[in-house]
């Protein structure tokens, strides 16, 4: 049966954990967020370490903001990596930077890194003035799960698809209820709640850290890799600690991602790696897969661009040219996805009208791991065993 809520193992005996690095990585980051000076805003810059980040001009002096996200994600991933960000002027709203018509938003980055970035975190620090609403998020944050949708969509109708973590500016966690966020049924884009610092803010550089320095199938809360990096997490004001299961269990349930603790270790984790909607791709690891297995298809389809294939007397596909390209397609996401995936299946339906159309369709088909998100163990004594 099913569970709901946090990760969990109900039992009387606490279990350990055992850290294990995968060095093999899928994700290139971008981080979309509010800039201080001049020569940050609207520019996009690559940098591939805390160190060549503060060469470039995101010190912590001239810009606390983005210092602090490009700070957590290197601290969370440990190495040195590309990293693209891209600075706004704070007026422009987390809404208005998703949008896909706007062309000095994520699009631009995702334009300028050339689909390379399949990542994106998007924060804001508005002035003193904004006004953020009067309900749990900032009013921003839903509003941003609309435009982001139509990017997501435009994104994937030219195979450079890409997912968008969003941050969950909280602006009063005492309001109830919470924003049901799974109802936006927006799975190209998720929304973390929760940070290294207590006013509403969330690490958005943790969780892409998290993320990239892993393969696309390895969730954000998989225990086997350790504690996160951060030693403190706040859900708005209050501690993280502060918070009761039940609580926790609501922010999952609505489809957040935040962080929370587990029995007999020290320290934090994320919770499911949700993302705001119901459909195939609810969790992240799920989108992040499909989006590897559509990168995968398409190059390994393109160079049959404008060649030919055999057709019987009856105007099908020729049988043997079409399992030659079925073969093709999928040995190229077995050999890249191997491991990350259960199976793969490549199918081209012979009676499709070439002649007329010139349009080959094919079927894909991606079937993910099981991951083990609850644990129930049934324990009790026994005179013999």
């Amino acid at each position: 049966m099913q569970g709901s809520g946090t990760p969990s193992v109900k039992t009387n005996v606490t279990n350990g954990n055992l850290q294990r690095q995968v060095l093999v990585t899928d994700g290139v980051a971008g981080i979309v967020g509010t800039a201080k000076t001049a020569e940050n805003i609207g520019k996009v810059r690559t940098v591939y370490s805390l160190d060549d980040a503060i060469k470039k001009g995101y010190t912590e002096a001239a810009e606390p903001f983005l210092y602090r996200h490009i700070l957590e994600f290197y601290n969370e991933l440990g190495g040195s990596q590309e990293l693209w960000i891209l600075g706004n002027e704070d007026t422009m709203t987390m809404e208005l930077a998703c949008t896909s018509t706007n062309q000095n938003g994520v699009k631009k980055l995702l334009n300028v890194s050339k689909g390379r970035v399949n990542l994106v975190g998007v924060c804001r620090n508005p002035s003193a003035s904004y006004d953020s609403g009067t309900g749990f998020l900032d009013q921003d944050v839903k509003k941003a799960l609309v435009t982001s949708k139509v990017l997501g969509q435009y994104q994937q109708s030219m195979n450079r698809p890409v997912r968008i973590l969003i941050e969950g500016r909280v602006k009063n966690e005492s309001v109830t209820p919470i924003d049901q966020l799974i109802t936006s049924e927006n799975t190209y884009s998720g929304v973390v709640i929760g940070g290294t610092k207590n006013d509403g803010s969330a690490s958005i550089g943790v969780a892409l850290g998290r993320a990239v320095k892993y393969p696309a199938h390895i969730k954000l809360g998989d225990g086997m890799n350790g504690i996160l990096s951060v030693t403190s997490a706040y859900i708005g004001t209050r501690p993280v600690d502060e918070y009761d299961p039940v609580e926790l269990n609501n922010f999952t349930n609505a489809g957040y991602i935040h962080y929370h603790t587990r029995e007999g270790v020290s320290g934090y984790y994320f919770s499911v790696d949700k993302m705001a909607g119901t459909d195939d791709f609810h969790i992240l690891v799920h989108g992040r897969l499909i989006d590897k297995a559509q990168r995968i298809s398409t190059s390994s389809s393109t160079p049959f661009l404008e060649t030919n294939v055999r057709m019987t007397k009856d105007g099908k596909i020729n049988d043997a040219d079409a399992l030659y390209l079925e073969q093709n397609i999928k040995k190229q996401l077995l050999l890249h996805m191997a491991d990350q995936i259960s199976d793969a299946d490549v199918i081209i339906p012979t009676d499709q009208d070439l002649i007329n159309t010139s349009t080959l369709e094919q079927q894909i088909k991606i079937q993910p791991l099981g991951y083990m998100t609850w644990i129930i163990i049934n324990l009790g004594l026994t005179k013999s065993i």
